[in-house]
């Protein structure tokens, strides 16, 4: 156990320097925050290589459903304040709707994932994903403060 534990611990420092390093942006952005997502995930949950093997196709297929499904009901480009309201009571209930299918996708995916994870595990995945976020806009705040001499970002 200690080796899983010392292995997750280089992984998690390999990311972090990879993510110190100055790139391009676009693809070579994505490639760090993907590498720190792993990292973030594979020590929070302590996942063994042989769960790390099963998990990770099947929560980026996850990813993806639940990117492409929010994209779909995507509301963004609208402005409610010129959509009649009918338009606004439609885009409610799309609203709605979105919800709906994300939460039968994430059901769908939570027995799936018990199928490749201990169920400790899968109860962890949301707040692990909810704090993978928090940490991520943290690193992108102290990188943003570095640039900038390390004087504090606007808000």
């Amino acid at each position: 156990m200690k080796k899983i534990s010392i292995a997750i611990l280089f992984l998690f420092a390999f990311a972090m320097a990879v993510m110190a390093q100055p790139g391009p942006r676009g693809e070579k952005r994505q490639e760090k925050m993907e590498a720190f997502k792993i990292a973030f995930f594979t020590e929070k949950l302590q996942l063994t290589p042989d769960e790390s093997k099963a998990f990770w196709p099947l929560y980026n297929q996850f990813e993806n459903e639940r990117d492409g499904l929010k994209d779909k009901f995507d509301l963004e480009d609208k402005k409610l304040e010129l959509l009649s309201d009918k338009e606004v009571e439609a885009a409610i209930m799309q609203h709605i709707e979105m919800e709906e299918q994300l939460v039968k996708l994430r059901r769908d995916y939570v027995h799936r994932f018990m199928e490749v994870l201990p169920v400790r595990k899968v109860a962890l995945l949301q707040r692990i994903d909810r704090d993978f976020k928090v940490a991520l806009l943290e690193e992108i705040k102290k990188r943003r403060e570095a640039r900038q001499g390390g004087m504090p970002g606007r808000n």
